[in-house]
């Protein structure tokens, strides 16, 4: 038996019914101290408690009402917080996601420009090569082979 009005988180009286678990309560419609305590093996004992435990207070009702609406608030205040919790948890993640991407597409869009730039040098060194090769070609005569002007027979100059 707890008495809530006066000792909220102490057992203000304990008595051991039976050795099976108990599985109904009830109280009798008069005084109510009478109480009906039922065990699992459906033995029902018959407890008698104090007049202070059996009658209320003055204002117990109220003062208990009030306790059960703050400790109410107080659940519905730690559920938002634990959803608050959450969310921003997510938004978190989310942002982390967010600045990966960007940070990937940032290394892609480089590796991009570099790609861009080797290929650029590389057309560049064969147009180089092509140009070099035509001034070579255009040296050495129309189809590219030397002349054998001032040569002698057996092939030297």
């Amino acid at each position: 038996i707890w008495d809530y009005f006066y000792r909220q988180n102490e057992i203000a009286y304990s008595h051991k019914v039976g050795d099976a678990s108990l599985s109904s309560v009830a109280l009798s419609n008069g005084s109510g101290r009478l109480v009906a305590v039922g065990d699992a093996n459906g033995t029902v004992s018959l407890l008698e408690v104090c007049e202070s435990l059996a009658a209320p207070q003055q204002n117990e009702k109220n003062a208990i009402g009030s306790m059960l609406e703050r400790e109410f608030k107080q659940e519905k205040n730690l559920e938002q917080r634990d959803r608050d919790l959450r969310r921003a948890k997510a938004l978190e993640l989310e942002a982390i996601k967010k600045d990966s991407t960007i940070e990937k597409d940032k290394k892609d869009a480089k590796m991009e420009e570099q790609l861009r730039s080797v290929d650029a040098n590389f057309l560049n060194m064969i147009k180089e090569a092509e140009d070099d090769e035509s001034k070579v070609d255009s040296l050495s005569g129309p189809a590219g082979l030397v002349t054998g002007e001032g040569l002698s027979q057996d092939g030297s100059a």
